[in-house]
């Protein structure tokens, strides 16, 4: 099974749960704090991976920290991600079960990459350019790219505005490319 498999079973039957007991929203932010709380730091995210560590160990270690800082029904989830050697998979788990959950409400994913942040304003012009284009509901999350020379990139769901200007400059070389200029043309 590929990582993209098991990372849609998995967040798959978390929102057929989250649906029935009627916690999709109360899950989602669950279990997002938990899992940056099990990325963000470089000892516990290898502390989980090794091989070198018992399972059964690495399970009772993650029952015990989610323990009082998530609903029952989270925390056991995370203890069976963890006894199945799927702690790997967490992070792509969450962005399956927010898909999930955003094609449940009709809501569209809207991320907007750029080299710096640019500022609520723009963002906010943004975000109402788009949910009056979808006709829906956004989220929005912004994210810095500091290989970016400048501009940004917009993903909407499963769609790309490219409006970087390494696209741009791609773009124009193309142009040049296609037009056959030849050589000579300019003396």
């Amino acid at each position: 099974m590929s990582l993209n498999q098991i990372s849609k079973v998995y967040a798959t039957a978390l929102l057929e749960l989250a649906q029935e007991t009627n916690s999709l929203e109360s899950t989602e932010e669950e279990l997002s704090a938990l899992v940056d709380v099990f990325f963000s730091d470089d000892t516990i995210r290898h502390y989980f991976l090794s091989p070198l560590v018992d399972p059964s160990e690495k399970e009772q270690t993650a029952a015990k920290s989610v323990q009082g800082k998530a609903s029952e029904f989270v925390a056991n989830f995370i203890t069976l991600v963890v006894r199945k050697n799927r702690f790997l998979y967490l992070k792509d788990i969450l962005e399956d079960y927010r898909s999930g959950v955003d094609r449940l409400k009709n809501r569209s994913s809207l991320r907007i990459v750029s080299k710096d942040s640019l500022g609520k304003e723009a963002v906010d012009r943004i975000t109402k350019s788009i949910a009056s284009k979808f006709g829906r509901e956004i989220r929005v999350t912004e994210q810095m790219d500091p290989n970016l020379i400048g501009g940004f990139k917009i993903y909407i769901d499963d769609f790309l505005i490219d409006a970087s200007i390494r696209a741009k400059l791609a773009g124009t070389r193309e142009a040049l490319l296609q037009k056959k200029i030849p050589v000579g043309a300019f003396e």
